[in-house]
C-alpha cells in the first residue's frame, strides 16, 4: 500500500496483473485499488438504529448533497454526492456542478452540468451519475452499489482490450508515481 497526497491510499499489486481474477478481484487483481479517505466529516452510524434519517445541511459548497440543498432527509446521500464529485473530477478534471432536468415521468432528476464525451461510455456513466445523485433514503444503498459495480465489470469484461488497456494505464500509473 502506498500513501499519496493526503485524502486517498493507492493500492499497487504485489505481482502482474493478468485478464484473470479480474471479475472477482483474485490474485494480483486483489491488491490493486483506490481507498478514498478523510471525507471531512463523519457520523458514527452505529450510535444509531439502523433506519436512523439525518436531516441538516453541511454548508460547504460543492459539498452539499441535493437532500441537503432542498432541506431534505439524507443518509448515505452525502457520501454517493461526494464519490460523484470525485469521479466528476476524475473525468473532467473539474468539480461537479449539478443541474435539475425533466425526467420521462414527468418529476425530475439530478445530473452533472457537463456532458459526457461521445467515445466515453455514456450510458454507463448517465446511469451511475442518475442512480448515485437520485438516491433516496429509503433505497438500499448496498444493492444499489453492487449494480453499478456489476454494470462496470460487465462492461470491462465485454471486450478483453478495456482489461488489457486498464492493465497497462495501472502500470504506468505505478511507474510514474513510484520514479517520482
Amino acid at each position: 500500500c502506498d500513501f499519496c497526497g493526503t485524502h486517498y491510499f493507492l493500492l499497487f499489486c504485489r505481482g502482474n496483473l493478468t485478464e484473470e481474477g479480474f471479475l472477482d478481484r483474485s490474485g494480483s487483481w486483489g491488491d490493486q485499488g483506490l481507498c478514498l479517505v478523510d471525507w471531512g466529516r463523519g457520523i458514527d452510524l452505529h450510535l444509531f438504529p439502523d433506519h436512523t434519517i439525518f436531516k441538516g445541511d453541511c454548508r460547504t459548497s460543492g459539498f452539499r448533497c441535493i437532500e441537503m440543498q432542498e432541506d431534505k432527509p439524507w443518509k448515505f446521500q452525502v457520501d454517493a454526492y461526494g464519490l460523484c464529485g470525485v469521479v466528476h473530477t476524475m473525468l473532467h478534471n473539474c468539480y461537479m456542478e449539478i443541474v435539475k432536468k425533466e425526467s420521462s415521468d414527468g418529476g425530475s432528476v439530478y445530473l452533472p452540468k457537463l456532458p459526457f464525451k461521445r467515445y466515453w461510455n455514456a450510458d454507463l456513466w448517465k446511469t451511475f451519475f442518475t442512480k448515485m445523485l437520485n438516491n433516496y433514503p429509503c433505497h438500499d444503498d448496498r444493492k444499489l452499489l453492487q449494480e453499478l459495480k456489476k454494470s462496470f465489470q460487465d462492461y470491462m469484461v465485454s471486450d478483453p482490450q478495456c482489461i488489457k488497456k486498464l492493465k497497462e494505464l495501472l502500470a504506468k500509473q505505478r511507474a510514474s508515481l513510484c520514479s517520482a
